[in-house]
């Protein structure tokens, strides 16, 4: 079952989660592997299950419709929100949609809606999840060589979306549970993103299943690969990025043996006829024009991923030497991502004063202002206890500038932390229609009419962070609690009532679903 969760907040921040949460996921993954493989398939059939996957090119209904698909893939979601594994960090967020949005307006990925998320884990790796829903290791972010080996590994992951490869795994088992279902799907991603979990499957008693996921996962690979150099030919990056993030991978593995940069290839095998297979796919594609230089938000995103995917003392200082390093290349002394990732390390370690002198420096080789160093600025200003500072640093980040939703949050937090609470409510009743599915702006709100005493209004805010996340009985709890509050208006009243009888229709229809 999942955890309660406060009554009067929607969750924590999933920023909070940290390297005990990445082990727990790891943990719960492989449990869940063994529990929901012997609940759906059972434990004469699992292998005769795995043994009559249809065939991937098929095109004969063999899937789950997309309605079903969608779902699964929510389920999974709502399961990687609960653990805390989705890592809710705005700023990143937006970046990977933004930069994921080139890669959907291309022709193999219309019409299939995507959603990509991050994941705060050190491993170079990405995964697939039914529906659309796509997930991007930071440790992946930090790895990228450049933004079109960043679109290899996430248009391969758009090609395992848009050909239904882990819909069509579970097509047999149609029949089973939606949360069953579910359950195998967040199974199945503890074999690939953890191998150790992989152990789960011989309590079923044989190691062909093993065998038999991982052939039906080279096809799927090969299938995934041709739809990846197809969207990103045409979102217009360099194709070669693939063989090349391939080929760099492979030979960090061969002196880091066993270690978090092996785990792309653990999930996605790479082999010389793979690579080669890329290869002559390419020299058949038309030449394109050169794609332009990487961006500098791009290079600053990989510099913060960097850094905050060290778990520990020994990895952020390894982080930190590795940017001194940079800093005295020719090159690398002219790049501000350099000073961003040491200010982003000093962040972490508590010391104000070395993150100021590094964003000081950033900003200076940008040349102006820029949002991402704003935003950890004021976040320095803001742990440091200085909130008269960070509150006149963010009025004015958010007036430069007004779309960053990673500035519009923190001012929130900002004007929380300064007992602002009428401004605090100002600011997200707006942005909450514009952003309605942050569930972080959701939960400010609630604790801004708390303070001042509105209980029905902080209910009701609460109640819709919990909708964004998928969670109806608690959402549904919430609204009870705003109804009964007695400090509604007829207009606030009427949506809570409105919402808790759509909520609790939707939690019977799930509920029924699932039996």
């Amino acid at each position: 079952m999942r955890p309660s969760k406060p009554a009067s907040h929607v969750p924590l921040p999933l920023q909070a989660a940290g390297p005990a949460a990445r082990r727990r996921w790891r943990r719960h993954l492989g449990a869940l592997l063994t529990a929901s493989l012997l609940v759906t398939l059972g434990p004469t059939g699992a292998w005769a299950q795995i043994e009559r996957l249809p065939d991937l090119g098929s095109a004969d209904g063999d899937e789950l419709s997309a309605t079903a698909e969608r779902k699964l893939g929510d389920s999974v979601m709502r399961e990687l929100h609960a653990d805390g594994i989705v890592y809710d960090d705005a700023e990143l967020t937006d970046f990977i949609n933004r930069f994921g949005g080139r890669l959907t307006g291309t022709a193999p990925a219309r019409g299939q809606p995507f959603e990509f998320f991050i994941v705060r884990d050190p491993s170079i790796n990405a995964f697939a999840l039914p529906g659309g829903h796509i997930g991007v290791h930071t440790g992946l972010l930090a790895a990228a060589g450049s933004e079109s080996e960043l679109a290899s590994v996430m248009g391969h992951e758009m090609g395992h979306v848009t050909q239904h490869h882990i819909a069509r795994m579970l097509k047999r088992g149609k029949q089973a549970r939606m949360l069953d279902m579910a359950g195998l799907v967040v199974g199945l991603l503890a074999i690939r993103n953890n191998p150790e979990a992989g152990v789960g499957t011989m309590a079923l008693g044989s190691s062909l299943a093993t065998s038999a996921m991982l052939s039906f996962s080279r096809d799927a690979e090969r299938e995934a690969d041709r739809i990846g150099l197809q969207v990103m030919r045409e979102a217009g990056f360099d194709v070669n990025g693939a063989p090349t993030f391939f080929g760099r991978l492979q030979k960090q593995n061969r002196f880091n043996e066993g270690g978090d940069t092996t785990a792309y290839l653990r999930t996605h095998p790479v082999t010389a006829e793979r690579i080669n297979d890329l290869k002559l796919r390419i020299q058949q594609l038309a030449a394109t024009a050169r794609p332009p230089a990487d961006s500098l938000e791009f290079r600053l995103v990989r510099a913060r991923a960097r850094a905050i995917s060290a778990d520990g003392v020994e990895d952020q200082n390894e982080v930190r030497r590795y940017f001194q390093a940079q800093l005295k290349t020719e090159g690398g002394k002219k790049d501000p991502a350099n000073w961003f990732g040491l200010a982003n390390g000093a962040f972490i370690r508590h010391d104000a004063m070395a993150t100021e002198h590094a964003l000081d420096e950033a900003e200076k080789l940008i040349g102006k202002p820029h949002p991402y160093i704003a935003r950890l600025r004021i976040a320095s200003q803001l742990a440091a206890g200085r909130v008269t500072q960070a509150d006149e640093g963010s009025a004015a980040a958010v007036k430069a500038f007004p779309n960053a939703r990673a500035l519009l949050r923190q001012r929130a937090e900002v004007l929380n932390a300064a007992k602002k609470w009428d401004e605090s409510i100002a600011l997200l009743r707006n942005e909450t229609r514009l952003y309605k599915s942050d569930a972080d702006m959701w939960r400010m709100l609630g604790e801004a009419y708390m303070a001042k005493g509105e209980r029905g209004m902080s209910h009701l805010s609460a109640a819709e962070g919990y909708l964004v996340l998928g969670y109806l009985q608690p959402a549904i709890e919430q609204l009870r609690l705003a109804r009964n509050a007695g400090d509604l208006d007829f207009y606030n009243g009427s949506i809570a009532d409105a919402k808790l009888r759509e909520t609790e229709a939707a939690l019977l229809q799930e509920q029924g679903e699932n039996r």
